[in-house]
């Protein structure tokens, strides 16, 4: 009886994995997805003797790609994201004054073009992704004096507001990332882990951060 109890538990279980491992559809079609992003911690050294530490971060991405068969994938991607830091700021060369803390938020977005491989053609499958774009950050650290703006907006008419120009930078970035991803009928969901680096050049180079993302989206 109890064998008979385990078999019939295994044939459920293989019932419920086929659709998982069946051939896949996707082959041709496109699709879209909205993925949170969470962006690891990390500390930073900068030339003469700075330092600063981030927060985990949250963000959001927005996803496009097309299925040219069951393997091989590409697309375009908009990401936005944000870090609250805090950091040790050191006197320059002359300067008698002792470290001065900030802290603050670092804000991101990248655009991307990437490819995807899947490694199964089945509904279930391993695949890793890379792709190259662009970067802008924004620390929020002013970069001058405040100054009075105006805006013309239809219907509500003239806003004026105080605004404090902030050091900004626009960068190339590449990232590599895996995951796991499952097609459900017309739906696609992907957890993936991705490493993304973006060239600051001079003395600092290229720096990378380590993302978590759950993609959620549907074929067409």
């Amino acid at each position: 009886m109890k064998k008979r109890t385990m078999a019939t538990i295994a044939a459920l279980a293989l019932l419920a994995a086929a659709p998982a491992v069946a051939q896949t559809n996707r082959a041709g079609r496109s699709e879209i997805y909205l993925a949170p992003t969470f962006t690891d911690g990390k500390n930073y050294s900068f030339e003469g003797g700075s330092s600063a530490r981030t927060d985990t971060g949250t963000g959001l991405t927005l996803g496009f790609a097309h299925n040219f068969n069951p393997h091989l994938s590409a697309g375009v991607e908009l990401a936005w994201g944000e870090q609250d830091y805090r950091a040790t700021v050191q006197p320059g060369v002359g300067n008698l004054n002792a470290a001065g803390q900030i802290s603050g938020t670092i804000e991101s977005s990248t655009l991307r073009f990437f490819g995807t491989y899947n490694l199964l053609a089945s509904n279930f499958t391993p695949f890793v992704t890379g792709g190259l774009g662009w970067t802008y950050v924004d620390t929020n650290i002013p970069s001058g004096l405040p100054e009075n703006v105006c805006w013309a907006y239809p219907w509500y008419g003239v806003y004026c507001a105080t605004y404090v120009p902030t050091q900004t930078t626009t960068k190339f970035s590449y990232n590599a990332g895996a995951g796991l991803r499952l097609d459900a009928g017309r739906g696609v969901f992907r957890l993936l882990v991705n490493s993304q680096w973006v060239d600051f050049g001079g003395s600092y180079g290229s720096s990378n951060v380590i993302q978590y993302r759950l993609d959620i989206g549907t074929k067409f």
